[in-house]
């Protein structure tokens, strides 16, 4: 056994040996003290870094159905605004207190139960626990002159169709995912419509949908409050003299189980009579176009296992500093750092090689900082972790049509 023994020995120190780093990359959260607070109590920083704390830590808790919550900070970036925002809320249940954290680009909540937290518990005062809102409704209204006052709507450009007016109710939170079907002379189109997504938030939760009709005869859908209304108008091939709606129904509820019909624009150059029970495609062919709206509301996931990140390309951004002169990248040359730095190999940085700035990296709502340091003979360029510590030899070529270190000589 003894010369076997040896053996596997031998081979795992060999194996270690010259070893690869395949990813240099080490994104952290960005520290309490980095993110600007935009609404919300002003909170000290300890309160800022114990509630974050939460934010990054594996999801364990369900925020019960009966709850009051008590207040709400949102965080974002104080450099770009792309890489998103943080809400962390604070919610009471009886005799618990919990803190439910969402990221701007992400559908899901992730929540903790906690210790109660002082600087909240102040605030508390007329707060009533009440049951979790699930579902979304629409009910038909037909005062048009209260839209036209409520939104500000100017005849003179657009008209709204009166029986396109819907008072809706979101739930607590959650989102409302639109999605159009076209079907224009008795045969379906691809999709000609791109879709839209409705995100509910606790200073929204009620307001109208309705449709307008442009004074060059496009046709507008509308929704929200009158403090924050968000329009579609429909492209110029879906424009003519006459403009039908057709709900499903007069009272619509999406409860999150399924994707429905809520209504069907009929666009024609011809006068239209009643619709009936008609398919669309059998309209389309008589009229010319039919519009389906459909909409399918989803609700934050409340499973206590991590969740995936959203899909869609990350959204990374970089800079590089010297002598306090700070550079931004481009999105190619951004993309191509990334790849970069998950290709390199580890080693210890020669003393001879100099400090030659800073490249910072951002994901979301995280960053990293590498120090570039630059052989006298500009053959090696290394990067240091200023976190870590750890060290990283990268090719030089390639970084050097990202970035041009040796200006700063």
């Amino acid at each position: 056994m003894r010369p076997y023994c040896t053996i596997l020995l031998a081979l795992g120190i060999l194996s270690g040996c010259g070893t690869k780093e395949m990813n240099a990359l080490e994104m952290r959260p960005l520290a309490a003290s980095s993110l600007e607070q935009t609404s919300g109590i002003e909170l000290p920083l300890e309160i800022k870094e114990q509630i974050l704390t939460y934010c990054e830590k594996q999801p364990r808790d369900v925020l019960p159905a009966r709850r009051a919550k008590v207040t709400e900070a949102t965080f974002v970036h104080p450099v770009y605004e792309e890489l998103g925002s943080k809400t962390v809320s604070y919610w009471v249940s009886g005799d618990t207190r919990y803190v439910s954290c969402a990221n701007s680009d992400e559908q899901f909540v992730r929540t903790f139960e906690v210790e109660p937290i002082a600087v909240f518990e102040s605030a508390r005062g007329g707060f009533a626990e009440t049951e979790a809102r699930r579902a979304m409704t629409f009910e038909g209204e037909s005062d048009v002159s209260y839209i036209n006052e409520l939104f500000h709507i100017d005849p003179a450009h657009e008209s709204v169709i009166p029986e396109s007016i819907f008072h809706y109710e979101t739930p607590d939170s959650g989102s409302l995912s639109v999605t159009y079907e076209v079907k224009r002379n008795g045969r379906t189109m691809d999709r000609t419509i791109e879709p839209g997504l409705f995100i509910f938030n606790g200073e929204r939760t009620s307001g109208y949908s309705f449709l307008t009709r442009l004074a060059d005869g496009r046709v507008s859908l509308q929704i929200g409050t009158g403090g924050q209304l968000e329009r579609k108008v429909l492209p110029d091939m879906f424009s003519g003299e006459y403009v039908k709606l057709d709900s499903s129904e007069e009272t619509i509820v999406l409860d999150g189980t399924r994707r429905q019909l809520m209504k069907r624009v009929i666009v024609s150059d011809e006068p239209i009579t009643d619709v009936g029970d008609e398919s669309s495609l059998t309209l389309s062919e008589r009229y010319g176009t039919v519009i389906e709206v459909w909409g399918n509301v989803r609700l934050p996931m409340t499973t206590t296992m991590m969740m995936p990140s959203p899909a869609g390309e990350k959204i990374r951004l970089a800079t590089y500093e010297r002598d306090g002169v700070t550079g931004h990248l481009d999105g190619p040359n951004t993309q191509a750092l990334f790849a970069l730095l998950t290709d390199v190999t580890a080693g210890t940085r020669p003393q001879e090689a100099t400090y030659h700035g800073t490249i910072t990296l951002y994901e979301r709502l995280a960053e990293q900082a590498l120090a570039v340091y630059v052989t006298p003979d500009n053959k090696d360029v290394w990067v240091v972790d200023l976190e870590s510590g750890r060290e990283h030899v990268l090719d030089a070529e390639r970084l050097s049509g990202l970035i041009d270190v040796s200006k700063h000589k």
